[in-house]
Formats: C-alpha cells, sequence, structure tokens
C-alpha cells in the first residue's frame, strides 16, 4: 500500500477490520456510526424531509406569496441557466400555477447576461407591472440589482444556497439554508431550496395524503438539480435523490421522460446517480452554454410532441458541445503545459473560447492535474472566467483575495465563476498565483485514493455487491466504494473501445480470476509486466452482456509490487 501507483496517486486505507460486514465498514469510513442515524441513512423516506418552515424568512415569503396570488399580482420566477437553476425554476412555477397564480419564469442568457439578476431584466419585469419577483438558485450576491427592482416598486424573495457574501441585498425575504442555525440542514442546491418553497407552499392547503403526492412529483427535477451541482448526498439531500431516482422511473413530466429515452435510459427500469451526472445533466446544462436555457426549462414544461422535440433539441445541442469542448481541451492543455512544473494554480485564456464552456474545461484539467483551474473567455472590455479546484483550495476564497480588481465573483468552494476587466488581467494572474503558491504546498498536490477496504478474493460475492448497494446512491461526500486485492495478476488483456484507451481482460488470484473494465488504462496495463504480481483499486458491481449478468471490477489504479 506505500507504493505510489501507476497513476502518481498515494492510496489511503480508511481502515481494516476483517471482522466487520461491509456494510459496517462502508457506514463507518463515512463518518455514520450511530445506530438511529445508521437506520434513516440506509432507509431515507419522504417523512424524513426537515419542516420547509424551519428555514429562516419562509413563512414571511409563503405569506407574501400567498397575498400576491390572492391580489391576482403578476410574480415572475428568476433562475439560472444551469441544471440547478432550471429545474428549482421550473419547481417553483409549476407550484405557482398549482396554486393559481399569474406567474411566468425568466431565465438570463449566458453569454448576453452572464450569471444572476440584471438590470436589463428588472426593467422588462417592472414595464410589465410585476408586483413580486422570486430569485432561484441565484440572488445572494446581487445587491444592485435587488435594490434596482425595489426602487421600481418590486417586492424580491431571494432562493439561494451559494457562498453568502460579507454584505448581502436588502430582498423582502432571503431563503437561504446557510444564512442561520435554525435549519437542520445546510447543504441544499438551489433546487432543493426551490422544493422547500414549493413545499411550504403547498404543506396547509391540502390534506397530508394529498400534500405528499403532490410534492413526491417534483422529487425528481430536485434530484437532478441536487446531482448536477454536486450537493453532498447526506441528510436532506439524500432523502431527495433516494427518493427521487424512484420517482424518475414513473415521471410525471413527458419531457423528462424523452429526455431519457434520448439518453439510452429505459424510464421504467432502475436510474442512478451516474446516469444524471454523465447523461441526463450535460443535455439540460449544453442548452445554456451553447444555446438557450429556455430548451432546457420549456422541456419540463411541456407536453407530447412539444416535450419530445424539446428533447431532441438538446440532444443535438450536447453533440455539438462535445465536438467544441474535445478541440478546447486540447488548446487549453497546450496553454497550461509550460505551467505544471511552475505553478499552483494554471490559467488559460483565448478569445475564440464560449464562456459556456470555460467551466467544462477549467474542470476536466483540474481534473487531470489534481490543480485548482482557471479558464477564462474573452468578451467584449472583460474576461468572463470560471474557476474549478480539488477540495484542498477554497476557489470563492481565493477570489475574494482578489475582489478589488474583480467586477463580480461568486460560486462554491470548488467552483466558482467570475467577470474580470481586461485592464486588470496582469496584475490579477499575478495576486492569483502568488496566493495558490503561498496556500499550496507540495504535499497538498499530491493526488490521495481512498481504500475503503482490502479484500480477499474469496469475499466477492454478489451477496457482496448486494450488501454494497444498501449505500446508494452514491455521489458528493458519499463516493462509490473503492477496494483493493493484492498480490494479483493480468491474464487475457485486450485493448478496447474506438480509440483503444480502454481495457479488458481477467484479474487472476489463485484459483479465482474475475472479469474486469479499466477506463483510460490500456496504454498503462499494456506496459506492466506479466509476470509481476500487482495490487488493484476498483469498485465492484454486476455487468450484463448479450443476457448473461457476472460480477465485474471497474479498476481505477493499480500498483506494481
Amino acid at each position: 500500500m506505500d507504493n505510489v501507483s501507476i497513476l502518481g496517486q498515494i492510496w489511503q486505507l480508511a481502515q481494516n477490520d476483517p471482522n466487520q460486514d461491509i456494510v459496517t465498514t462502508l457506514l463507518h469510513n463515512r463518518g455514520i456510526t450511530d445506530a438511529n442515524h445508521i437506520e434513516k441513512y440506509l432507509n431515507p423516506t419522504f417523512s424524513s424531509l426537515h419542516d420547509p418552515f424551519l428555514m429562516q424568512d419562509m413563512q414571511g415569503a409563503v405569506d407574501r406569496i400567498m397575498d400576491s396570488i390572492k391580489k391576482g399580482e403578476r410574480i415572475i420566477v428568476f433562475g439560472d441557466y444551469d441544471v440547478d437553476g432550471v429545474t428549482g425554476t421550473a419547481i417553483v412555477y409549476l407550484a405557482l400555477r398549482e396554486l393559481g397564480a399569474a406567474v411566468s419564469y425568466r431565465l438570463p442568457s449566458r453569454n448576453e447576461d452572464g450569471y444572476g439578476l440584471n438590470k436589463k431584466l428588472i426593467d422588462e419585469v417592472s414595464d410589465v407591472s410585476t408586483k413580486l419577483l422570486i430569485t432561484v438558485d441565484c440572488g445572494i450576491s446581487c445587491i444592485d440589482e435587488i435594490k434596482y427592482a425595489k426602487e421600481k416598486g418590486i417586492d424580491v424573495i431571494i432562493t439561494d444556497h451559494h457562498t453568502i457574501p460579507e454584505e448581502i441585498p436588502i430582498a423582502d425575504f432571503i431563503l437561504h439554508p446557510k444564512q442561520d442555525k435554525t435549519y437542520p440542514f445546510n447543504e441544499l442546491t438551489g433546487a432543493g431550496v426551490a422544493l422547500k418553497l414549493a413545499s411550504a407552499l403547498l404543506k396547509d392547503r391540502f390534506t397530508p395524503e394529498e400534500y405528499e403526492k403532490k410534492i413526491k412529483k417534483y422529487l425528481d427535477l430536485a434530484t437532478l438539480g441536487t446531482i448536477a451541482d454536486l450537493g453532498p448526498l447526506q441528510d436532506e439531500n439524500r432523502v431527495i435523490v433516494k427518493t427521487g431516482l424512484k420517482q424518475m422511473q414513473m415521471t410525471e413530466w413527458e419531457g423528462l421522460y424523452y429526455l431519457l429515452e434520448v439518453c439510452g435510459l429505459d424510464p421504467e427500469s432502475e436510474i442512478d446517480a451516474s446516469h444524471i451526472g454523465f447523461r441526463i445533466a450535460p443535455r439540460i446544462n449544453a442548452a445554456g452554454r451553447l444555446d438557450s436555457p429556455y430548451y432546457a426549462l420549456k422541456l419540463f414544461l411541456s407536453a407530447g410532441d412539444k416535450a419530445q422535440k424539446f428533447a431532441e433539441k438538446l440532444e443535438k445541442i450536447n453533440k455539438e458541445r462535445q465536438r467544441l469542448t474535445e478541440i478546447i481541451i486540447n488548446e487549453a492543455e497546450d496553454i497550461v503545459a509550460e505551467q505544471l512544473n511552475r505553478e499552483r494554480i494554471l490559467i488559460a485564456y483565448h478569445p475564440n473560447w464560449k464562456s459556456g464552456l470555460v467551466g467544462i474545461i477549467a474542470g476536466r484539467l483540474s481534473s487531470n492535474h489534481a490543480m485548482p483551474v482557471i479558464i477564462m473567455e474573452e468578451r467584449d472590455d472583460n474576461y468572463i472566467g470560471s474557476a474549478r479546484g480539488p477540495e484542498y483550495f477554497d476557489m470563492v476564497e481565493a477570489l475574494r483575495h482578489c475582489e478589488g480588481l474583480l467586477e463580480n465573483y461568486g460560486g462554491h468552494l470548488q467552483a466558482a465563476g467570475f467577470t474580470l476587466p481586461k485592464k486588470n488581467l496582469d496584475e490579477f494572474v499575478q495576486k492569483i498565483q502568488q496566493y495558490a503558491r503561498e496556500e499550496i504546498s507540495k504535499k497538498d498536490q499530491v493526488q490521495v485514493l481512498n481504500i475503503d477496504a482490502i479484500l480477499k478474493s474469496s469475499q466477492i460475492t454478489r451477496r457482496m455487491i448486494k450488501d454494497i448497494d444498501k449505500l446508494k446512491p452514491f455521489g458528493q461526500k458519499n463516493p462509490k466504494p473503492v477496494f483493493v486485492l493484492e498480490g494479483v495478476s493480468f491474464k487475457n488483456i485486450k485493448k478496447v473501445g474506438q480509440d483503444k484507451k480502454h481495457a479488458l481482460g481477467k484479474i487472476k488470484d489463485g484459483e479465482l480470476e474475475f472479469s474486469f473494465i479499466a477506463f483510460g488504462l490500456a496504454e498503462e496495463i499494456a506496459n506492466i509486466d506479466p509476470y509481476k504480481n500487482i495490487n488493484v483499486a476498483f469498485h465492484i458491481g454486476l455487468n450484463t452482456f448479450r443476457g448473461k449478468t457476472s460480477i465485474q471490477l471497474q479498476i481505477v489504479d493499480i500498483q506494481v509490487t
């Protein structure tokens, strides 16, 4: 376990009590040891959701909305252009419409408007006599814009979850799980907060049975936003996702049904978090990245042929997104190559890069190099930037260190965005590079692979896989378990995939053999001496091929002993 792996990672074993069953081991590795907590974690139910009125300002927000509905006032729901914002907007809009509100929606254009509220939008909604504006997944940093709305006679309710700045807007009500200690879980995403507002609006207006039925139909939308925005799958987020994935199999939203089909998923079969992260969310996000986010929102609000056409439109946009992403990735890698051995943060920019893709590029480069990355697109007199980084580096704090040079910024610990005037570029680069040098040590940049347990081959059974699946859904703060087999060997290796970058074969341990797949590791495996013993780190699951289901190990790293 002390050897450096073929990917340059240090393997860190959580604990390895051979007398402990696998479920207990995995729970303990995730800090779940209390019997009551274990029961709720393994069997989350709808009733485990917290009372929405525990959130500060919720009662006031609901009273203001219901008063607006009673008076027939025009309400505008303003969301963000990503999955979290779009699904959250859909939830609030649909709930308000269910209550008979005179409600419509607006989303910003990533290229023309940027993130968050803008005065152009406020002028537009003011001209149609809007009396109430509800933000979704944005607003907590929009001080000037909300002040402007108030001056126009528009009341504002903020629903958001992003990092709270030192100065917050003077809105009528702010629904934000991090703003005080009254709400028991502070890691809801924008769609999660939207779900809480919908819950509060519907809670006392229907019988308990009717209320539960009405809220459950929004859980699949909230699940999309929670997973796509990397909400930690703990506490209430785990309840939302666990129940929401089941709801997705019988979704009431025709657009989502058609989107699942476009993604090659059977809506009536099991859908897991990885399907959302790698298939569904990218297609929803593609609309706002390269075209209009309204295509994604209208997907959830439409039915019949119209809904099917929106799903097909998202598929078309996503294919173009994939093509452009590969081009820009290669260009960005060339730019940062000379920085790798010199800097602690990688920075690249180009006049032809689309701002809708810079976040993807930053994320890919950060993952490739285990370093914080800033990717920027030039737009008029500014650079529009996205910052992504490993857990050890707080991107928002890094930007705060440079806030005097930025027009605006915001986001989360590992993902943030900003607008930088071109005149400040050189000073910004120097300042944030110096900050990274001071904050990040060489040790920080060593990649660590967390191992849940070292197994014996005889332990690997279908029963074990069934036990491991009790911890689903896997995702942020509940990673897919990683196990290790020591002193094994490879046989029957072959390269697969269109570019032959993946490997298939067998892992042999004495008389026992297991099939394996290794994504992106074909070249590394081909270079391993076949007579050498190896340690393999892997996920474990079942694979069905031509009607036959068997155990398959997905290799994530290898040590040559």
